[in-house]
């Protein structure tokens, strides 16, 4: 499964928060038992994300030996084998892990403690001055080597278990962690569960970024990291506004929410994620979200909080549109929830037979209905950064990706068709009542930037008009060599059925981007346009590619024994060819390939993709 497709599996979701990330067991929460995992699934939801401390006495090895002063990293010489995740530890969690992949639940083992940030996190912030240690410190190295080891211990324990287990390298770093060293750590973990191998080689692992907090966490994930790994997922927590989610504590004393205002502004966070999840060709989890219980309430005890807590209704509201609004933008979440005894309450874990809560039940029904209530998965889900032409069919929204502009003397209005559709339920619809020229009316898609040298594209799109004897014109808009360009097609005359219409443009060397319009404003008239489509013909081999053209990177480049791909789409087998266009090697779902036996020089990679696109891009081997 594809990451994207994993997030969209994931759906809706809890935290078994304080329980596995206590220092012991049993001492936040009460300790799991199976009945929970078979309660979240008969409700209805679809992942647990499980947070669980390895630091502490559940692993052997110290680093406090090592200097902390900047300089030293030289004199570390210790390894992996010097740190031992305990066996008896390992088996609790995956007995836990396994009880919940039994109900069909997609599972995440997430990195997640107040050890794990005491002995590991706190020492990357200088303000920590009790505990901070040099980045060039031979601490640093052993405490990195720590990580790591610990990671690949996990990862070897879970090898062959299924696709439905998720990884997550840390939770929330970036209290503590800065930008450029969590691209480090993601890097190094990345690498070490990879080097695992089985079904750890395509298992989805679950990263975010360093310094910024909240939903802005994502986007300071370094390109270089985004770009080495085709099973990624970033994750951001959200507890927005404090002065509402956290209002059981005494300097929080904001105790409703839910206005327009409130509301626009998780609308507005929510659309920047997921902008820049559009953009980075990257699926979003969110991970944590939540407010304090009603009045502040203890549901063990049955004792309001000192200082109050949110109204129930500004509680229920609150947890119902955060799960609808990421939902509605192809977001899965785990919601916050610790137990009987904390301030977050949904499921009061009744699972473990020794529970007697006063306030009875299995859940706090209001707040769970509300989580599985409302939202509906966007059709616009999935990688779409290397569309050519974004949304083709309008199905995703008219406007979506889509804009109309109208210049000079001309007046036109664009809207949704749905009543004369050629196929789905949406086609757009221009209607044009003051005429000009051509170029006066623009219906165009938007930018796509990427290099189309040597590239042959054939758009093709059904088009009818309300009236007789009207016309249009496609259009590319290119950048070559830094100069824009317009290549229009011929004149289409249009009928009051719908007809196929096609425009073939060959792009030079030195195209860096294309955008493609359909040029409306000749004739005063109504135009339907939909189902528009895309060929793409290498033009340097003869080699062809229908659809949507995939992203494929291959790095490093120059390369000198191991070759990586990433794309946005499952590649189903590569080949390659010198210089001479001779076919000199081969491979089916590669993620690497070793071409260290090879003479230095320019050579070609075809790539084959599950869909039957075929790439081709250029390498060299140093």
């Amino acid at each position: 499964m594809s990451a994207w497709e994993v997030v969209e599996s994931m759906g809706r979701g809890l935290n078994i928060g304080n329980t596995l990330s206590a220092p012991t067991e049993g001492n936040w929460a009460p300790i799991i038992y199976e009945q929970y995992f078979i309660d979240v699934a008969n409700a209805g939801f679809s992942n647990v994300r499980i947070p669980a401390d390895f630091f502490g006495s559940r692993t052997s090895g110290i680093t406090s030996n090592w200097s902390a002063n900047p300089n030293t990293s030289n004199q570390y010489n210790g390894s992996i084998a010097d740190f031992s995740v305990n066996p008896s530890y390992l088996n609790r969690v995956e007995t836990v892990v396994d009880w919940s992949l039994n109900q069909g639940l997609y599972t995440v083992i997430d990195f997640h403690g107040a050890q794990l940030k005491s002995e590991f996190l706190d020492t990357f912030n200088a303000s920590n001055t009790d505990v901070y240690t040099s980045p060039s410190s031979a601490k640093r190295a052993a405490d990195l080597m720590k990580f790591k080891s610990i990671w690949i211990q996990i990862a070897n324990r879970f090898v062959n278990h299924p696709e439905q287990l998720i990884f997550e390298v840390v939770n929330e770093p970036y209290f503590e962690v800065s930008a450029a060293e969590m691209n480090a750590l993601n890097a190094m973990i990345i690498e070490a569960i990879r080097s695992t191998g089985g079904n750890n080689s395509t298992r989805s692992i679950i990263i975010t970024g360093g310094t910024s907090t909240s939903y802005q966490a994502p986007t300071t994930i370094g390109d270089q990291v985004l770009n080495s790994d085709p099973y990624l997922i970033a994750s951001f927590h959200y507890y927005q506004p404090f002065n509402f989610t956290a209002s059981s504590r005494e300097q929080y004393t904001n105790y409703t929410w839910g206005s327009n205002a409130d509301k626009n502004t998780i609308n507005n966070h929510f659309n920047s994620v997921r902008q820049w999840s559009e953009a980075n060709n990257i699926p979003v989890t969110l991970g944590e979200f939540a407010a304090d219980n009603a009045d502040g309430i203890n549901y063990e005890t049955g004792v309001s909080g000192a200082f109050n807590g949110p109204e129930n209704a500004s509680r229920v509201e609150y947890h119902r549109y955060l799960a609808e609004q990421a939902i509605n933008r192809g977001f899965s979440f785990s919601a916050w929830c610790a137990g009987n005894k904390s301030t977050k309450s949904i499921h009061l874990r009744t699972d473990n037979p020794q529970i007697n809560n006063v306030i009875s039940g299995t859940w706090v029904e209001d707040v769970k209905e509300a989580l599985l209530a409302d939202g509906d998965w966007p059709e616009c889900y999935g990688p779409s950064s290397a569309d050519i032409i974004k949304n083709p069919d309008f199905e995703c929204g008219y406007s979506n990706n889509w804009s109309l502009s109208v210049q000079g003397n001309a007046a036109a209005t664009f809207s949704a068709a749905t009543a004369s559709v050629f196929s789905g339920s949406t086609a757009a619809r221009v209607d044009v009542t003051s005429s000009q020229n051509y170029n006066r009316v623009l219906l165009s898609n938007v930018v796509y930037e990427e290099d189309l040298s040597d590239k042959k594209l054939t758009v093709g799109c059904y088009v009818r008009a309300f009236q007789p004897g009207i016309s249009f014109r496609l259009r590319f808009k290119s950048q070559v060599n830094g100069t824009t360009t317009y290549v229009p097609s011929e004149i289409f005359q249009l009928s009051t059925n719908f007809q196929y219409y096609e425009f073939e443009y060959e792009a030079p060397q030195g195209t860096s981007s294309v955008q493609l319009q359909a040029l409306l404003g000749a004739d005063v008239g109504t135009y339907i346009l939909d189902n528009f489509s895309i060929q793409v013909e290498d033009t340097s081999l003869g080699l062809s590619s229908y659809g949507p053209l995939p992203k494929l990177i291959l790095f490093p480049n120059p390369v000198k024994d191991f070759l990586f791909f990433k794309s946005d789409l499952n590649i189903n087998n590569v080949k390659l060819y010198n210089i001479l266009g001779e076919l000199v090697f081969e491979k089916k779902r590669p993620n690497q390939i070793y071409i260290g036996q090879f003479s230095k020089g320019l050579y070609f990679i075809k790539a084959e993709f599950d869909n039957g696109i075929e790439i081709t891009n250029k390498f060299i081997i140093d």
